[in-house]
């Protein structure tokens, strides 16, 4: 919904019948529901994998294509992708180890065919914490992390407002929930404290209500424990209104939505120790883990926590609806947005994993004075292929330049994304021509510190600078080759400057790992790493006549002037970079984790 209320046409291709239900009932093939198209095709196979081929006619049109959960449409929509020819993601939602069943099958399954399937889509969002430490053991890249969104409205406030000794369990009634463990416990706290109760709401799946009454009468509970067979959402805010606390014994899970939407209801959760669970504990600070293997220990552990927070009880379910609210779809769809556009090269382009950011030079000095005006220091990068192989090459390199403002620079950088995108990048934004031409547009008046180069360079860097751009102050200068134990005074020199902007030019990658280092501490709003832009403004190193540069070589007539310094750079690390450029294409990633930081 959204998306479709920010402008995009969305077409949703489902199945045709509900699992387990005779085949005569099949719901309508075509539907229209608040502007979404809903298209439903016939499968044939098992619920664990339903097999639907004629699914692939209805996304020839699409620009992108985003498959939920890992099954039969993820293989069929990977493997057809050279004729269908359409942008795939996906997002994991547990992948396939919900259960124990035939785990070493899916374990080989998943570290092979899953493993290729994925070289075919081009993002992976990870739904939560667990699925993106499990996902990247077989995807190193193009991997995000978005946690699901959960419609808190759905059952917002719908708790008991008085303490009540009852508990629900919400969800499928499948083995993988252990609703035979939920029983166990409610046997255990009820020989502490006889008044508990249960009630158990959920479609059956491969466990029945019968065999769970059978359970319940086992442990003497027939009179404790309600089984609400296949209940509707109205029918589940009835049943919350006599509950205060939520309980899940369940084996496996992908992220853990029915607990935050017991938290939106104001239910108290007493889970199993399972990775989501707490991870959802830990972050909302409310909720009980136990360990429903040992009954005993865990009704006793729940009891000591529910004594202590009946207390306080009506703070402590508003607190639980609070902490719902943090996993309200509209933040997540935004991530979602962000992600799709990513993968469609639209704002940012991901070139080894590096975001590079995709506008005109206008658009990137309107982008740097807003930056500027929200008063928060900010790294700004000029990455050609150098910079990026250093990147590949170096984790601190990479994760200074995820933090960072990374524009395009070379003829390189722009190859790469004629390869992963199919298109080139607007314009060539490299730091020797941008960096003026910004200081030139620019709204802001600056003051200017510039720190690197030789002895004496940068001086004439400075007063050649003071020339071309009059109406910015050059208030301090110093060179680039600081012995360590100058290092903190010439950080106090710059901070006593009052300096608004600082352009190092040491070289990459050592002029980004400065700025990361004491950008902050110089009190600077944005540090540019320039390169040798000090040096061309002091005529040390002479420019390109502007025909070679308008034909994007300069780098030959830089190789030419320069052999020594330079023939590592272009002649073999091109090269390597290249073959990097090829390697992400192979894999099929076009998202940079840091796109949705």
């Amino acid at each position: 919904m959204a998306q479709h209320a920010k402008g995009h046409d969305v077409r949703i291709v489902t199945l045709d019948r509900i699992f387990n239900a005779p085949r005569a009932h099949r719901l309508p093939h075509f539907e229209k529901m608040d502007g979404l198209e809903i298209v439903r095709v016939p499968y044939f196979g098992f619920k664990r994998y339903p097999i639907a081929f004629s699914a692939i006619r209805h996304i020839r049109d699409a620009d992108i294509v985003h498959v939920h959960g890992i099954d039969f449409f993820f293989d069929y929509l990977a493997w057809t992708a050279p004729l269908h020819r359409r942008k795939l993601v996906v997002s994991t939602h547990g992948g396939f180890f919900h259960t124990g069943f035939a785990a070493r099958l899916k374990r080989l399954y998943f570290n092979t065919v899953t493993r290729l399937s994925l070289s075919w889509y081009a993002g992976v969002a990870a739904v939560s914490t667990a699925d993106d430490q499990l996902f990247r053991k077989i995807r190193h890249q193009g991997i995000c992390l978005i946690e699901n969104g959960v419609d808190v409205d759905k059952f917002s406030d719908a708790s008991s407002h008085t303490p009540k000794k009852t508990l629900l369990s919400i969800g499928r009634l499948s083995s993988n929930k252990r609703l035979d463990s939920v029983i166990r416990f409610l046997a255990a706290l009820c020989r502490l404290d006889p008044q508990w109760s249960l009630r158990i709401a959920g479609r059956p799946w491969d466990v029945s209500p019968a065999e769970l009454r059978n359970l319940a009468q086992r442990d003497g509970l027939s009179d404790k424990v309600e089984i609400i067979d296949t209940p509707a959402d109205p029918k589940i805010r009835e049943v919350m209104a006599d509950c205060s606390a939520f309980i899940s014994a369940s084996s496996y899970e992908g992220f853990g939505l029915v607990v935050v939407e017991a938290l939106s209801a104001g239910l108290v959760p007493v889970v199993s120790p399972i990775p989501p669970f707490r991870h959802l504990v830990d972050k909302t600070g409310l909720g009980t883990v136990v360990d429903f293997d040992d009954a005993d220990a865990a009704a006793r552990t729940f009891l000591a926590d529910w004594t202590k927070g009946s207390a306080h009880y009506d703070r402590n379910r508003r607190s639980a609806m609070t902490a719902a609210s943090a996993f309200r779809w509209p933040a997540v769809s935004e991530k979602y947005q962000a992600f799709y556009d990513s993968v469609l090269g639209k704002n940012v382009r991901s070139i080894l994993d590096v975001p590079v950011r995709v506008e005109t030079s206008s658009e990137a000095i309107e982008f740097l004075d807003r930056t500027f005006d929200r008063g928060t220091p900010e790294i700004v990068v000029f990455a050609n292929a150098n910079t990026l192989n250093a990147a590949a090459a170096d984790e601190r390199v990479r994760s200074i330049l995820d933090q960072a403002i990374v524009f395009n620079d070379g003829i390189g950088v722009d190859i790469a994304s004629r390869v992963l995108f199919g298109t080139s990048f607007p314009e060539n934004l490299n730091g020797t021509d941008f960096l003026p031409n910004y200081l030139q547009h620019t709204k802001n008046r600056y003051r200017i510190f510039l720190l690197g180069s030789k002895p004496g360079i940068v001086d004439r860097a400075a007063a050649r600078m003071s020339k071309l751009m009059p109406q910015h102050t050059i208030v301090g200068t110093c060179h680039g080759y600081i012995p360590p134990e100058q290092m903190a005074a010439v950080i106090a020199q710059i901070r006593r400057s009052r300096a608004d902007i600082l352009l190092v030019g040491m070289g990459n990658p050592a002029q980004e790992h400065w700025l990361n280092d004491h950008l902050k501490d110089t009190g600077c709003r944005l540090g540019f790493g320039v390169g040798a832009l000090l040096d061309f403004l002091a005529d040390v190193v002479p420019r390109a006549p502007q025909w070679v540069r308008s034909a994007r070589a300069e780098w030959a007539y830089r190789l030419m002037r320069e052999p020594m310094r330079l023939w590592r750079r272009y002649l073999v690390e091109m090269p390597i970079f290249l073959f990097r450029v090829f390697q992400q294409w192979a894999m099929g990633s076009r998202v940079a984790t840091a796109t949705l930081q």
